[in-house]
């Protein structure tokens, strides 16, 4: 019985040093979006406990029909106080990888990441980075979803504007008694 709860307590305290040993180093946050109106809110606030560790924010989504994406995540650096380093974002899922791109200045960094073309799906946005300030950090965003319609029904459409300038087209023209054809129009 003693050798039992002697392992036990063994088991438990390695379990308890890799966790503690994983949390030092790492942040991993999952976040379902929400969208009100195809726009939904994306980011993460961290405190002093978590100065100098990476983190991974994953926000999930599902979309149906075709939809294009627009995001963009902006971190701003306040001295040494405030600050998250952003060294990754992007989107996966249904097959595709989309990866943003940065523009940065004193203090401030903007990702930004489009894909014009999306099917319907599970997609993840992901931010990647490390908390850089002495008090933790904060990034914020915003993500954009837009219906395309799909080529069945663009075609469709073309279709039927191209009926609809043939009709106007004949309209224009008519039979004289004589048989001769002319313009209602003045030329």
């Amino acid at each position: 019985m003693k050798k039992f709860i002697l392992k036990a307590l063994v088991s438990a305290s390695l379990v308890a040093s890799c966790a503690a040993a994983n949390a030092a180093t790492d942040i991993n946050n999952t976040s379902t979006l929400v969208f009100t109106n195809n726009t939904s809110f994306i980011g993460a606030t961290y405190g002093s406990a978590a100065v100098g560790k990476t983190f991974t924010e994953d926000f999930t989504f599902t979309q149906g029909g075709g939809f294009g994406l627009t995001a963009a995540v902006v971190s701003i650096t306040l001295g040494a106080l405030s600050g998250v380093n952003i060294t990754g974002f992007t989107l996966t899922g249904n097959g595709i990888t989309a990866t943003g791109s940065l523009a940065s200045s004193s203090g401030l960094q903007t990702w930004t990441l489009t894909a014009p073309s999306l099917a319907t799906g599970i997609y993840t946005l992901a931010a990647v980075g490390k908390v850089t300030g002495t008090t933790g950090g904060s990034f914020g965003g915003n993500v954009n979803v837009s219906p395309v319609p799909e080529a069945s029904t663009t075609a469709m459409m073309l279709g039927g504007l191209a009926l609809v300038g043939f009709i106007a087209a004949r309209r224009r023209r008519v039979t004289n008694p004589a048989g001769t054809t002319g313009n209602l129009m003045p030329a």
